[in-house]
């Protein structure tokens, strides 16, 4: 209805949310012309908001590629122009995009911080879907620290949030995380429970992405139950899945888990193979704790564990 129209601020928006769908079902080629379109839009009408949102979606698909500094450059230049018309709620997203960031280079701490501010700032406004997402890096970035109980606190307030706004994308996400944790505590039936059901909602969703990510898990499940065969086969649709849509750090674990997969059906060979590659993958992107987490498996060998 507005496209024949002169630009608007309300056509810059539209532009923004059409590339968002796309890129939150995995489509992430088909998001970035619209995100684009939208921040040029915004730059001509002297929109700033519309420019930080813009900078920060362009971020997210940059942050998807793999590409760490463009993406937390970008997020840099959105906060100046956030901070300049006062956009409280695009703040809280830089500043959790931040924390994503360092958590993806190993830095918790920094991570935390980043975070922290963000909650702040969402619970101040009652941004509940916002609190949702940031509970969800909270708990992924306790679950890297080994801190479970406190993971699951975020996990569990975190889906009752979703649920209670019928926010399938956030479900999907924490159910997967949950799944990482109960694998994590070889609770595989629970962990299974939960796979089920982010696979459900990535089916229901279209979404690409969820669906390798959920199969990425399955795999692991299956591995951990005794069922390598399987585990390959399905770490196969997982990659495929993966590449569609340009997740670079996803592609990468999905790497990881069929290298494991494939020690277990006792292809040695063919899991470092895949593993020399799942690292070549993890360093480009300064994944710095996939890093060591793989060359460990490399040096070391298989324990037979999720991780």
């Amino acid at each position: 209805m507005l496209a024949g129209e002169e630009d608007t601020r309300l056509l810059a928006d539209v532009l923004r949310w059409q590339g968002s769908v796309f890129r939150d079902r995995g489509r992430t080629s088909e998001a970035e012309p619209l995100y684009l379109q939208s921040l040029d839009m915004a730059e001509r009408l002297g929109y700033d908001e519309g420019i930080g949102h813009a900078l920060n979606c362009l971020a997210s698909l940059a942050q998807r590629r793999g590409d760490i500094n463009r993406a937390a450059s970008l997020v840099t230049d959105a906060l100046v122009v956030a901070e300049r018309c006062g956009d409280q709620r695009l703040m809280g997203m830089l500043q959790q995009n931040l924390g994503m960031f360092a958590d993806i280079r190993g830095n918790p701490a920094a991570a935390l911080a980043h975070y922290r501010v963000s909650l702040r700032i969402f619970e101040a406004t009652n941004d509940s879907q916002l609190v949702c997402w940031i509970l969800n890096n909270l708990g992924v970035l306790l679950l890297k620290e080994n801190d479970y109980d406190e993971a699951r606190k975020c996990f569990e307030r975190a889906i009752e949030i979703s649920r209670s706004r019928g926010d399938l994308m956030s479900e999907g996400i924490l159910e997967e995380n949950r799944a990482e944790l109960e694998l994590i505590h070889g609770k595989n039936d629970e962990a299974f429970v939960a796979i089920s059901r982010a696979q459900d909602v990535a089916e229901q969703r279209h979404d690409d992405l969820r669906r390798a990510a959920a199969l990425k898990l399955r795999g692991a499940y299956q591995r951990l139950v005794g069922r390598p065969d399987e585990a390959i086969d399905t770490l196969r649709q997982a990659l495929t899945l993966s590449a569609m849509g340009e997740d670079a750090l996803l592609g990468a674990e999905v790497l990881y888990q069929f290298g494991l997969a494939l020690e277990a059906a006792g292809q040695q060979q063919a899991a470092r193979e895949v593993w020399n590659t799942a690292l070549d993958a993890f360093e480009r992107i300064a994944a710095r704790q996939w890093v060591g987490r793989v060359r460990q498996r490399l040096s070391a060998g298989g324990t037979g564990r999720y991780l």
